[in-house]
């Protein structure tokens, strides 16, 4: 994905609460819904397509449940964060952002298609081609399984929910780790514990914090995690490659499982020695006596496929990749999405640094500049994006907001015609333009871009009201009355269509009306003078002159 297709989200829709979403779903007016890739304890996975990437990515939708704790959601995001800060790295899925759908923190990830470790040793994927291909396979995923949890072991982050069901496969066998900080981010937020009573499936969902079926024993007894719990729960997602499922109750007993492992069903490999050995141990009680690092253990795994296979482990472990733009825009985009504001805008900034040619990172920062209240600031860099790249029409109209929120009509118009002409069809650009019209006497022409916009958006009760005023002025009151009604139907409240409506009711000569309106108007805005001006011109109308003559008075008061 080449950097300016990044692009920053920019709208949103309303969902009133959480949906079961079917295939064709548009979420956010982003995200379409491809598919669902699976159920777990955090909740479901979608298959979604963002067409500003072009490209699929796994939305995790938590359980709303989870969030059990009045602060919970802001503890979920803090330590969900910590998974999009990783970046890339071959041997990790990627997380690209958090962002709110409907209140609940969701997490935008990498979409990896060849299914999970543990879909491999139920399907028997893993033990495909006979006792050695698949010997070979497993000290293969093995190793870069490692290679994952030590990347984030380096960086401060404990997985604490280390199984096969948390390793993505792709279908040329390279292996993935997922779900960085998600079991903890859980528990953080308050989610309750899943019963034991439920059998084995309870064993191997993960629950506050957990899954039991692989947990180290400092983490059943809820102590202090190091890497070295992960090691041990790696240990045991080995194990269960080797045994073809998971035939202990939970991850203390690993020790016992080990010593009664025997190979059993001929179409898997059996445990080399040397493997048995090193899971020893990773099995140790004393997290102390345990393997240092996952490099460590990666590194004699190295040396056990060398000797068990007959050559030369073929994969060279990656370098550490340096920080990369990509990155830290992802980044931007999720904190900005969570009201992080300074925080999105710095890793913008830190983005210009590596890269001060890129449009997409101005943009973004135009965006938040612009919500930031730095409206000057924010031109600035919706112009420097467009400089370098002059055709992004939604970069013209984000401009064309920023001219418009200045005061800067004319400019504000040509930008947001400058969109139009290079093919943005959006509802926003609509309704601004037909303002910026009405403002500037152009009725004729704002006429036409409401009536565009409501081709889009039939509900948008600023158009209606908008399409009301230049008909008024075009002398069609009639015309403009249906359309003030149109949006007070829409929006009975709405206190723009509210005196619109009573103003063309006056200009078509039913004056009782009119008055009824403005004295609605009232009940909602008491203290307008201009709406009491407008009350005393149809009770003169009415050859009420006293009590005409009292609006006026309260009319400039209030002036």
């Amino acid at each position: 994905m080449e950097d300016q297709a990044i692009t920053p989200p920019r709208q949103k829709s309303a969902k009133t609460n959480i949906p079961a979403w079917q295939i064709g779903d548009v979420i956010l007016d982003q995200y379409e819904v491809r598919g669902v890739l699976g159920e777990g304890g955090m909740g479901t996975v979608y298959k979604v397509y963002y067409p500003a990437w072009n490209r699929e990515l796994a939305l995790k939708c938590p359980r709303p449940e989870i969030f059990a704790q009045a602060d919970g959601k802001a503890r979920f995001i803090q330590e969900a964060e910590t998974w999009t800060k990783l970046g890339a790295y071959p041997h990790i899925v990627q997380s690209y952002f958090v962002r709110d759908v409907d209140d609940i923190p969701h997490v935008f990830a990498e979409y990896v298609p060849g299914g999970s470790l543990s879909d491999w040793i139920k399907q028997r994927r893993l033990y495909a081609g006979g006792p050695a291909q698949a010997l070979s396979r497993i000290l293969d995923i093995a190793i870069q399984f490692a290679w994952g949890l030590h990347f984030a072991h380096e960086r401060g982050l404990v997985h604490q929910d280390v199984k096969p069901a948390n390793v993505m496969m792709t279908a040329d066998g390279t292996a993935k780790v997922t779900d960085f900080g998600l079991a903890k981010a859980r528990l953080l937020a308050g989610e309750p514990a899943v019963g034991l009573g439920n059998g084995q499936q309870s064993l191997l969902v993960s629950s506050r914090g957990m899954t039991p079926a692989y947990c180290s024993p400092e983490q059943a007894a809820g102590l202090r995690l190091s890497r070295r719990s992960d090691i041990w729960s790696w240990g045991l997602s080995v194990l269960e490659m080797f045994v073809g499922g998971v035939t202990w109750r939970v991850g203390v007993v690993a020790p016992e499982a080990l010593a009664s492992y025997k190979a059993l069903d001929p179409a898997r490999p059996v445990m080399p020695d040397a493997v048995k050995n090193l899971l020893r141990s990773c099995f140790q009680p004393e997290p102390a006596a345990r393997p240092a690092t996952m490099l460590e253990v990666a590194t004699e795994l190295q040396r056990v496929y060398a000797g068990c296979v007959g050559r030369p482990y073929p994969r060279a472990i990656p370098q550490t990749p340096e920080i990369q733009v990509n990155d830290l825009l992802r980044r931007g985009m999720s904190l900005h999405e969570l009201g992080k504001r300074e925080e999105a805008l710095a890793a913008y900034e830190q983005a210009l640094r590596l890269d001060p040619n890129n449009a997409s990172v101005h943009e973004c920062r135009g965006l938040v500049l612009g919500q930031l209240g730095r409206r000057e600031e924010a031109l600035a860099a919706y112009e420097q994006a467009l400089r370098l790249d002059p055709n992004d029409a939604l970069t013209h109209r984000c401009r064309g907001d920023m001219l418009r929120e200045l005061g800067r009509r004319e400019e504000a118009l040509a930008a947001y015609e400058q969109a139009l002409r290079l093919g943005l069809d959006d509802v926003f650009v609509y309704q601004y333009r037909g303002q910026l019209l009405g403002d500037l006497g152009r009725f004729g022409e704002a006429l036409a871009a409401y009536n565009q916009g409501l081709r889009l958006d039939p509900d948008n009760v600023t158009m209606h009201a908008g399409r009301g005023l230049a008909l008024a002025e075009l002398g069609r009151p009639g015309e403009a009355l249906a359309a003030y009604e149109q949006a007070l139907r829409l929006d009975p409240n709405n206190a723009a269509a509210c005196m619109g409506r009573g103003i063309a009711l006056g200009d078509l000569g039913r004056f009782e009306e009119a008055l009824a309106a403005f004295e609605r108007l009232l009940r909602l805005r008491p203290d307008s003078a201009p709406v009491h001006q407008l009350r005393g011109f149809a009770l003169r109308q009415l050859g009420r002159l006293e009590e005409a003559e009292q609006a006026f008075r309260r009319a400039q008061a209030l002036s």
